[in-house]
């Protein structure tokens, strides 16, 4: 992927960057990182301020080159350069057109190393677009309950905590594969992209009293399941199976319990 340089002083600061071609990127398509822990803290700073809510994801660059002296996109490429003034091209890539090939092949460039700190926030996202949907669905709902925990309602939102947003998505996904896509609580198959409320995936928290969502305190479960659970511990959720299920006698155990 080409990196271009905007025409716009707001969005690209550097005159000498503007309309320009900056690098060129190879992107790891399948890994989604929260693009905060991927930059230099400063860098992801200034970005906020100037770009307030923007760029919460990335796909992380494992291979970078410069362009030696960043030469102008619409002399280097002009036959692609021509579609940036498309509208409907707008925020979307576009293909370099083959008129274009030869030119940019014969730039200099400049290799650029990768952080290695980089390379230990990457991870997989599943092939399963259903699934990944899913898991980015449980996510987001999760950091959401985090982020208004203790704000004044009708009431106060309870306390929660939780791991960032990629090694969230990297606790669930690795769930997923350890739980072989059953329910936490029920064992019963949890079918991604579900469309029945009660049976769609759920993150469930081990131990009610316990406000984190880390590996420790989660698993995944059915909607339904996880709200009939409620506060109560896996014990008690295991005496409500037996007997929804047929196989405990529940008036022998009361009878026993009152002895």
């Amino acid at each position: 992927m080409i990196t271009v340089g905007t025409a716009n002083p707001k969005d690209t600061l550097d005159p000498a960057h503007r309309q320009r071609l900056m690098s060129i990127v190879d992107v790891a398509p399948n890994i989604i990182v929260a693009t905060g822990e991927l930059v230099e803290p400063e860098t992801w700073r200034r970005a906020q301020q100037t770009h307030p809510g923007r760029w919460k994801l990335s796909m992380p660059i494992v291979r970078c080159w410069t362009f030696s002296e960043f030469p102008e996109a619409k002399v280097c490429m002009p036959a692609t350069y021509q579609w940036f003034a498309n509208p409907t091209k707008r925020g979307r890539p576009i293909p370099v057109e083959n008129a274009d090939r030869e030119t940019l092949l014969a730039l200099e460039l400049t290799a650029i190393d990768i952080p290695p700190y980089v390379e230990r926030r990457l991870h997989t996202i599943p092939e399963d677009q259903l699934l990944n949907q899913d898991l980015t669905r449980l996510v987001g709902n999760i950091t959401n309950s985090v982020a208004r925990a203790g704000t004044d309602r009708t009431g106060v939102y309870p306390e929660r905590s939780s791991l960032n947003f990629s090694d969230l998505f990297k606790l669930l996904n690795d769930l997923w594969r350890k739980q072989q896509g059953r329910c936490g609580l029920c064992n019963g198959r949890i079918v991604p992209g579900e469309e029945n409320p009660v049976l769609q995936m759920s993150a469930d928290r081990i131990g009610s009293t316990n406000k984190a969502y880390n590996a420790e305190n989660v698993h995944l479960t059915h909607v339904g399941c996880n709200l009939a659970k409620s506060s109560a511990s896996l014990e008690e959720w295991g005496e409500f199976l037996e007997v929804l299920r047929g196989t405990r006698d529940q008036d022998n155990s009361l009878v026993q319990r009152g002895t």
